[in-house]
């Protein structure tokens, strides 16, 4: 099984996080393999049998699962299990598919919900961060056990809207977007830099953090086939949002993304039929480990899980 043992990057960021964020000796996940559809997905958990609830969190397509052990630790610090995949592509996962579509993304969500209810039937929370909160929301409706679904970002990546924010330039986004389909038929295993297509350099705002990520092969500094970019801008839930009622929907978005605004995210949490609310997390940026924006995180997220 790969481990993150030897991966340093996951450790030179504890320094930058508030203490109570940390992975210590005694708040350390465990690693696991997960053999899904002959991959081997990592797992870190932080395990908890006393623990009324189950959270899956999902990171986007510039992290990784060990890299949400900002978010992981103090959750499981308030009493709840948590459990955060590394997605086909990123961390220390070992994908044996030919070729990685977003589909398998959504795919491996619901397999992992499937397989947490049946080894103890407890409730499931998803929450998803930056492009992982519609990768929640895309999961949430193929499976429709989810108890609770919390994101950082709702990105409707269908409007052109978002697909601009989401690209290195408007370039890219449009006419980049045909060069892309193109060349996906003739060959959708090309791989490209993830700083190549997307707008990596607004990931995070604390620049020495961007320094130690950014060149990250396991998440930000990764490389992603073509296949996998037109599969998700692709995509299209089974449910749309004005007939979601599936679970409440708490969306807690950084007061200083300078990635994705606020007002892209209520594209599509405005549409939302189900009990949903908002959040804004003060000074934290798309990766949300600036304080106070950091602790709100953690309240907000607790006092919703709390209340389902």
């Amino acid at each position: 099984m790969n481990t993150y043992k030897n991966q340093e990057v996951w450790r030179k960021l504890q320094k930058h996080l508030p203490k109570h964020n940390r992975i210590t000796d005694q708040y350390y996940p465990k690693e696991e393999s997960w053999n899904w559809q002959g991959n081997n997905i990592h797992l870190d958990r932080y395990p908890n049998k006393l623990s009324d609830k189950k959270i899956i969190l999902l990171h986007g397509g510039g992290g990784n699962g060990r890299l949400l052990s900002f978010i992981g630790v103090p959750l499981y610090k308030n009493g709840f299990e948590v459990i955060s995949p590394d997605l086909p592509g990123y961390g220390v996962s070992v994908i044996n598919e030919e070729m990685i579509v977003y589909n398998m993304w959504v795919h491996l969500v619901n397999d992992l919900i499937n397989k947490e209810l049946k080894k103890d039937n407890r409730p499931i929370v998803l929450a998803g961060f930056s492009i992982g909160g519609m990768l929640a929301y895309h999961s949430a409706c193929v499976n429709k056990n989810i108890s609770g679904l919390v994101a950082t970002n709702l990105l409707d990546q269908r409007i052109q809207k978002v697909r601009d924010s989401l690209a290195l330039n408007k370039y890219i986004s449009r006419m980049g977007l045909q060069i892309l389909k193109l060349l996906d038929k003739v060959n959708g295993n090309i791989k490209l830099p993830m700083k190549f297509v997307a707008n990596m350099k607004e990931i995070v705002n604390k620049e020495e953090i961007l320094r130690l990520i950014i060149k990250d092969e396991t998440g930000a500094g990764n490389k992603v086939n073509l296949r996998y970019l037109t599969s998700y801008l692709d995509y299209e839930p089974t449910i749309e949002p004005e007939n979601f009622d599936i679970c409440p929907v708490l969306l807690a978005h950084p007061a200083q993304d300078e990635w994705t605004d606020l007002k892209l995210s209520k594209l599509f949490y405005d549409k939302l039929k189900c009990k949903k609310e908002l959040k804004i997390l003060d000074k934290a940026g798309h990766f949300p480990v600036e304080t106070p924006g950091l602790n709100q995180l953690e309240e907000y997220t607790v006092e919703f899980i709390n209340q389902l």
